[in-house]
């Protein structure tokens, strides 16, 4: 079909009534349509699909009995929540984001998964407001938990989720420390023992954007990557600057460049301290290094 139909009225209405449809199937279809065209990215910005003639019946195939409609319901979800416009209030006011909460406690991992990723989503360059409320629902031990989940892609997508949280200013930084700090250890255990590159490089920007924070949250930021329990033994951050991945690299590099940013007071005692570490001498020798971006940094 090469109709577009966020253009003529009756064709969208037929994609919005086939979402209440009996069949499982139909339903299915129809939110696999919507998906289809929220990819595109002018009908995002113009906000075609934050509205509650679509929002409201998506909401409701959250908590369908149909797993196949809960899953393509969450993929046309995370398609539509990036809304460019930050119109996002239209979805939450429909009870969204708790039926999103709730399905990142699903025990299907296809649900968790994509649960997950449409809440990554809807916080993409959000605002305050956003954030405190997906925050209050979702709770710091959820995040933990779900960055230690049992199935790797869950841990990616909430350590994609966890940097989104934590992108942007200070108070933004701040989720990461909450309840005694249990998000930023739980990415801290999944940087020291997963050998996955997808997740190391997640976490590794999570841990960037906390270093762009305040002195306190630099810091800890260092104290989690060169514990003193080391006793001056190699850290396991090193094997990111080495790494084979250009993505792991420049992701490492990124974490370094803001925690050493010239304009922090404590910028000269942490490059200090890096390099008695054997960090600076590392990055030394990347300088040459066969990707651009790790070069630029």
């Amino acid at each position: 079909m090469d109709e577009d139909i966020t253009g003529p009225e009756p064709v969208l209405n037929l994609v919005v009534d086939a979402l209440t449809h009996d069949d499982a199937s139909v339903r299915t279809a129809a939110c696999i349509c919507l998906r289809s065209v929220s990819h595109s990215i002018k009908n995002l910005s113009a906000g075609r699909f934050m509205n509650e003639r679509i929002v409201f019946p998506l909401v409701q195939l959250l908590s369908d009995l149909s797993t196949s409609v809960q899953v393509a319901a969450l993929a046309a979800i995370s398609n539509i929540v990036v809304d460019f416009m930050l119109h996002k209030s239209t979805f939450m006011q429909c009870g969204g984001v708790k039926e999103l909460v709730q399905l990142t406690k699903a025990m299907d991992s296809s649900l968790r998964l994509n649960a997950v990723l449409a809440l990554r989503n809807m916080l993409f360059l959000t605002d305050k407001m956003c954030k405190e409320v997906i925050f209050v629902e979702l709770t710091a031990s959820s995040m933990a938990s779900l960055i230690c989940d049992p199935e790797s892609c869950v841990q990616v997508q909430a350590l994609a989720l966890v940097r989104n949280f934590v992108d942007g200013c200070v108070y933004s930084v701040e989720y990461a420390f909450a309840e005694d700090g249990i998000i930023l250890k739980a990415v801290g255990k999944q940087l020291r023992k997963s050998s996955k590159v997808e997740i190391g490089i997640q976490g590794l920007y999570v841990l960037s954007n906390i270093a762009s924070g305040n002195e306190f949250q630099k810091e800890a930021v260092i104290q989690l990557l060169f514990p003193q329990a080391e006793n001056g033994s190699q850290s396991f951050f090193n094997q990111f600057l080495q790494s084979n991945d250009n993505h792991l690299r420049t992701a490492a590099i990124w974490v370094i460049t803001n925690l050493t940013f010239p304009e922090s007071p404590g910028a000269f005692g942490r490059i200090v301290n890096l390099r008695s570490l054997g960090i600076v001498s590392q990055i030394k020798k990347m300088f040459n290094d066969s990707c651009m971006d790790v070069k630029v940094l």
